[in-house]
């Protein structure tokens, strides 16, 4: 759900959504709050923080996995007051950038999984600012579609389909060797 106007000048600034209850983001200048994920949505994102966490885990990585209500602090990363995300799944390597309040740091993998109300949302006005933002890996996992839609730094950000279909695993570009299997979010 959008909110448009806000407490003050019509807007609501990064410090008044960061204090909300609720799961709140501003993205391009509105408010935008969700309030529950259906089961797909939660399943998706358990396997994928799981699979990260085990990986990082077992080759004695340092970085850290996230999971939605943690804050993605994008306008002290680009200068732009209109952003504000709380991503479904991120990878952050960078400890300095990690505070109480949310991460303050590019991180290095993003994951957001669709849902009807925010499809518009994860691939039109987010990939653009985590783009800009120095997110090495982007991943937009569409449940309507039953896709993976990839997009890399090193790729200019192109959006990579390939064989992304959710029935097999699928390969994380971060993590040479990590498949990430979502086949059986549905259940």
């Amino acid at each position: 759900m959008d909110y448009p106007i806000g407490s003050n000048s019509g807007q609501y600034t990064i410090e008044e959504v960061s204090q909300m209850e609720s799961h709140a983001e501003l993205v391009d200048g509105r408010l935008v709050v969700t309030d529950r994920t259906s089961v797909a949505h939660n399943n998706a994102v358990v396997e994928m923080a799981t699979a990260l966490r085990q990986f990082i885990r077992d080759n004695n990585g340092e970085c850290r996995v996230f999971t939605e209500n943690v804050a993605l602090y994008c306008n002290e990363l680009c200068d732009d007051e209109k952003n504000f995300f709380l991503p479904d799944v991120m990878v952050v390597c960078d400890k300095s950038g990690i505070k109480d309040d949310g991460v303050h740091i590019a991180p290095m993998f993003v994951a957001e999984i669709t849902s009807v109300s925010t499809r518009k949302q994860d691939y039109v006005e987010k990939m653009p600012v985590y783009a800009k933002i120095g997110v090495q890996e982007y991943w937009i996992v569409d449940l309507q579609r039953k896709v993976v839609i990839q997009y890399f730094k090193d790729n200019d950000f192109i959006p990579e389909i390939g064989n992304n279909s959710l029935s097999a695993p699928i390969p994380v570009h971060s993590y040479p060797g990590l498949n990430i299997d979502l086949s059986n979010i549905d259940r």
